[in-house]
């Protein structure tokens, strides 16, 4: 329960969690608040006997005030106001004593009733007659009457009700605020499950699925879930077909190229003079062979990392080997590449993976930057993450393929020249080593060139064997 209750206090109180919760809280509150409003309003007062007592008992007070002032009281004297309502004195002929304006309420009410030897209560127009009260002045017999508009008698019968019944109220209160927070939560817990699932499926994690509890669901949320795992399943079966098919046709276009570049060397022997083609052959032979051993290792890199040891990788060191391994090969092109931040930080993972990832990114970098420029390199910790950072100060890229430029295959632009003339393998291999780390790679355009972002947790679930 304690943790329920935690996992709700860190929700956003944008979430839709907080929006149904205040919605439905919010709504029972109105309709309690209005009820007590409408009652106040449109029932009469003479219809509850506590009222009707507590207007008997203020008249009969105001009566007793009256007699006891009637000694030093002549009648031109005006009549004393006492709080909370209005009082009006008739003399024996049917004038009010004390006043000019008299309600047409009341003298409706004194016409009908004046006769009367028991008080009675009047309701007209918003406007409560309570009266006569016979008092004597001098031996002379006055009627007393009593009048409360409606507003006010609202706010005190609201008023009566709260200070008296405030146990109920607060109950109320709380019996509304759990009922609510149990519908909401048996509304929005599912959607989060199903958010999570999705959110492990975007990440790679295909065998993803949807908990029980929400699939087992008799209502649309449970119809919704089940539609969710089939297409989970789908999109798994489909994936892993392409990954087969993939390493499949890798592994069997090594065995030709095999016997293309023994039939090269053969083709030497016998015709010399016919070398520019024989290079030209070999090139492309090799490129073939490049592109075949990408396509592997992007597969096996899919796969996971289950068949393959990990260790603790110092990144400090194989950052500046990688560092110093493309300075020497963009020196032959008029760059440089620098290391201009690093400290020592130790992960748990695989070295190859990891220095593939870095590897890749820092040639592109060195591939886009223009001559005379360098691609800067940082590695530093924040918080328990690692954060190393390359940026070249070529052209960047279109702010809308930034997310884009980290799938296999793709190319930025067809028409960017010998730059772009890579397989469009490189930044999906970084990004798959990165992610079988539990770590992110992201892109930005940095004005001049592009930055590329890799962030790796310090503590990971792999183990050094």
């Amino acid at each position: 329960m304690i943790k329920q209750i935690r996992r709700m206090l860190v929700w956003p109180f944008q979430s839709l969690f907080w929006k149904l919760f205040l919605w439905f809280w919010l709504t029972m509150l109105s309709m309690m608040a209005a009820m007590v409003i409408a009652v106040a309003i449109t029932v009469n007062p003479s219809d509850f006997l506590s009222e009707r007592r507590e207007l008997f008992r203020e008249l009969e007070i105001v009566s007793r005030k009256v007699e006891r002032m009637a000694s030093g009281w002549a009648p031109h004297t005006p009549f004393p106001q006492f709080g909370g309502s209005y009082f009006y004195l008739f003399d024996p002929a049917g004038d009010v004593v004390g006043r000019r304006a008299v309600p047409d309420e009341l003298t409706s009410a004194y016409d009908r009733t004046h006769d009367r030897t028991e008080p009675t209560i009047t309701f007209r127009d918003g406007v409560v007659v309570v009266g006569p009260r016979t008092v004597w002045i001098g031996r002379v017999p006055y009627d007393l009457f009593l009048t409360k508009e409606m507003p006010r008698l609202v706010h005190w019968r609201v008023t009566k009700v709260l200070s008296r019944q405030w146990h109920v109220v607060i109950i109320a209160l709380a019996v509304s605020f759990l009922l609510c927070i149990m519908l909401a939560r048996y509304l929005v817990v599912p959607i989060r499950r199903l958010q999570g699932t999705s959110r492990r499926l975007a990440k790679g994690e295909l065998s993803a699925r949807v908990e029980a509890s929400v699939r087992q669901r008799g209502d649309e949320l449970g119809d919704f879930a089940r539609d969710f795992d089939h297409m989970a399943e789908q999109l798994e079966t489909l994936v892993n077909n392409k990954e087969i098919l993939l390493r499949n046709v890798s592994h069997e276009l090594r065995s030709p190229l095999t016997r293309l570049q023994i039939s090269l060397a053969l083709a030497r022997r016998k015709t010399p003079e016919a070398e520019a083609e024989h290079g030209r052959i070999e090139r492309e032979i090799e490129r073939l062979d490049e592109l075949i051993g990408e396509i592997i290792r992007f597969s096996r890199i899919q796969h996971g990392l289950s068949e393959v040891a990990c260790e603790r990788v110092n990144l400090e060191q194989l950052l500046k080997q990688l560092v110093d391994d493309g300075n020497f090969e963009a020196q032959a092109q008029n760059k440089s590449v620098d290391l201009i931040k690093s400290q020592p930080i130790e992960i748990v993972g695989v070295r190859d993976w990891l220095s593939s990832a870095a590897e890749n990114i820092i040639r592109n970098a060195i591939r886009f930057t223009p001559q005379g420029s360098n691609v800067e390199v940082t590695l530093e910790q924040l918080h328990q993450n690692l954060i190393i950072k390359v940026r070249d100060k070529g052209p960047g890229v279109p702010e809308e393929v930034l997310e884009s430029m980290f799938e296999p295959f793709f190319r930025v632009d067809e028409t960017r020249g010998k730059e772009n003339d890579g397989f469009g393998l490189g930044t999906a291999i970084a990004m798959g080593a990165i992610a079988n780390h539990g770590g992110i790679i992201s892109a930005r355009n940095a004005h001049p060139g592009l930055e590329v972002t890799i962030r790796l947790p310090l503590e990971n679930k792999l183990s050094a064997s």
